[in-house]
Order: structure tokens, then C-alpha cells, then sequence
């Protein structure tokens, strides 16, 4: 996603462009989640005396593993996107915080792919659940006891905690 600042007109400019999971790079598959989908970009770039404003809608699928047992998790993933940029010879004067991010700039393009592959990553559900009433796997034998129930008996008390019982907080 490199664009070209002279692109910009004076009604702005539109991107819509989708690209596949190999675009975030790296070829090992995260244990805690990974995009499942293409990613589509819906992108506008507005330009305002050298700024130059990009907002837009960034869609994709995750896939996760359910933190209880373990079965993959499709999560739907909608990312807002909304950045400034300055040219780089410009000092920054915006103040952190606020709900946009800033950037620079340098030359006569700008190069969104790293911002974009930044926003997907960040976005990746850390931790997933199948089902609100996932009942998880059994800390005996592992089996998934959504899928059936096991023969193992219920966990005994660690008498080690026993105290801890009697108190009221």
C-alpha cells in the first residue's frame, strides 16, 4: 500500500484492496491465533496542507484456539482505522493520546503496509473462547468435555488449601 501524495486530490482518494494472510509475513503459525481470511482494506486518504488523514475499516477472519479446550475459534475481526500523517521535516506537534494514531512521512510516498501489518497483529484475539458455557477439558485425562463426558472422578480438595476455606473476606 504505497501511495503517491499527488495521488491525493481535493476530494481525497479511496482504497479498497484486499490482500491474502501471506501479506503480514512470517511463515510460522502463532500458537495463539492467526488470520484465516483475506483482509480487506477500505481506506480513505484525505490531504490538508501537507497532513495527510487516513481513516478507514480494515475486515478479516482470526482464527484462534478456545482457551478451555482447545477447538479452533472463528473470530470476526472489523479494525478502525484512523492515523495522521505529517511530513517528516514537520516537528510533532500533536499530543499523545486520543483515539488517533501519528506518523511522518518522508519524500512524496507514503508507506501504509507497515502501519496496516501493525494494526492486523495487534488485533488478533489474545485469548478465545468457543462458548460461554465451554466446559473445557478435564484436568484428568484431557478429554474435551464438550464433545463427551469422561469417566474420571471429581478433583479431591488439596488439603494444602483446606485453611483457606474458613475464611471470610
Amino acid at each position: 500500500m504505497i501511495v503517491n501524495v499527488s495521488e491525493i486530490k481535493d476530494g481525497g482518494l479511496s482504497l479498497n484492496l484486499t490482500r491474502g494472510p501471506g501479506w503480514l509475513g512470517g511463515s510460522e503459525k502463532s500458537e495463539v491465533a492467526s488470520v484465516g481470511s483475506d483482509i480487506e482494506f477500505h481506506i480513505d486518504l484525505l490531504r490538508t496542507a501537507g497532513e495527510v488523514s487516513v481513516r478507514g475499516k480494515v475486515g478479516f477472519l482470526a482464527v484462534a484456539r478456545c482457551s478451555r479446550c482447545l477447538s479452533d475459534v472463528n473470530v470476526r475481526t472489523n479494525l478502525e482505522i484512523k492515523l495522521l500523517l505529517s511530513p517528516s521535516e514537520a516537528e510533532k506537534k500533536m499530543e499523545s493520546g486520543g483515539d488517533m494514531d501519528y506518523e511522518t512521512y518522508r519524500g512524496r510516498t507514503i508507506d501504509l503496509n507497515d502501519y496496516m501489518r501493525e494494526q492486523v497483529n495487534l488485533s488478533l484475539p489474545y485469548k478465545a473462547i468457543c462458548a460461554e458455557d465451554c466446559r473445557g477439558l478435564c484436568g484428568g485425562c484431557g478429554r474435551n468435555l464438550n464433545e463427551q463426558q469422561c469417566g474420571c472422578e471429581a478433583r479431591q480438595e488439596d488439603s494444602r488449601f483446606a485453611v483457606l476455606k474458613d475464611i471470610k473476606i
